[in-house]
């Protein structure tokens, strides 16, 4: 992609304005993403702190299976927990659309978004909060996989968010970075990176706070939602919901990576630096970008 290749050429401290005092990242003349997610993030924010937690193997709708393979990502057993949701799909001659989302969401877990992407689309279009929160995270972390970042919940600051920062500080101009590789773009090669960034961050915030407005006490959702947002430019925002979510991650499987994403919101310093040592031989080509041989 091309904004991983660029990261690499970035100096670090380029990309310390994503954090500072909430401002929104620079583009090329619109928005990052569309206004009224702004207002949609306060709105479930605000109901997150009022809403008794959402369990999703409490849902009416769930599978048979669904307490066994919540279980098991309780206690962080994502293995147990893909073998369980695989039995479970394998032993029914017709599987439901919940069941294939509950597949895909230990999937995700078990930092396999494809797969989770590939459930998602032989469950056709489920509804509720549990399929809106694992559509929007597979359809990211598949994003982010795809641009070098590792994991089934990567980094706060990602190679390519690096690189989307120092690239759209140039207005929307060519660009040419000198660093660990040299590299040269095209003002439209630039725009189409950045487009491609702010389309999938604002249409998985969007599927997150969907989520949220669903089941507004579903930590999962709220967590991914306060993510996104810092990766959206949204990030006074983002730390109010970091903020929320706070007194609920005590005993949760994703509670080590929450503590290093606030930190890291907090203080970036050592998350830039992290990021830019992603090795480039973890970057894919674009469909569309010609830019890696």
């Amino acid at each position: 992609m091309i904004w991983l290749v660029a990261a690499l050429a970035l100096i670090a401290v380029a990309a310390l304005g994503l954090f500072l005092a909430g401002r929104r990242t620079r583009s090329t003349g619109a928005p990052l993403i569309p206004p009224e997610l702004a207002a949609r993030l306060a709105a479930a924010t605000r109901a997150f702190v009022d809403a008794p937690p959402w369990q999703p193997a409490a849902a009416p709708d769930a599978p048979a299976a669904a307490a066994a393979i919540e279980a098991a990502l309780i206690a962080r057993e994502p293995r147990r927990a893909l073998e369980t949701a695989e039995t479970a799909l394998a032993a029914s001659p017709d599987p439901d659309a919940s069941s294939r989302v509950w597949l895909a969401w230990a999937l995700c877990a078990s930092a396999q978004p494809r797969a989770a992407l590939d459930q998602l689309a032989k469950a056709g279009e489920p509804a509720g909060a549990l399929a809106a929160y694992v559509a929007a995270r597979a359809a990211h972390l598949h994003f982010e996989h795809g641009h070098g970042a590792a994991g089934a919940i990567p980094p706060l600051v990602t190679t390519g968010d690096l690189a989307v920062v120092t690239l759209g500080r140039g207005g929307g101009g060519p660009a040419w970075l000198t660093g660990a590789t040299d590299v040269q773009l095209s003002a439209a090669q630039v725009t189409a990176a950045l487009a491609e960034h702010r389309e999938v961050t604002a249409r998985c915030l969007a599927g997150a706070l969907g989520a949220l407005e669903l089941a507004p006490g579903f930590a999962d959702a709220a967590y991914l939602a306060a993510r996104l947002a810092v990766k959206a430019g949204l990030v006074a925002e983002a730390r109010a919901l970091f903020d929320a979510i706070a007194p609920r991650m005590l005993g949760r499987p994703d509670a080590d990576a929450f503590d290093r994403d606030r930190s890291d919101l907090a203080d970036p310093t050592r998350a830039v630096a992290a990021a830019r040592q992603k090795p480039l031989d973890k970057g894919q080509r674009s469909r569309h970008l010609r830019v890696l041989p």
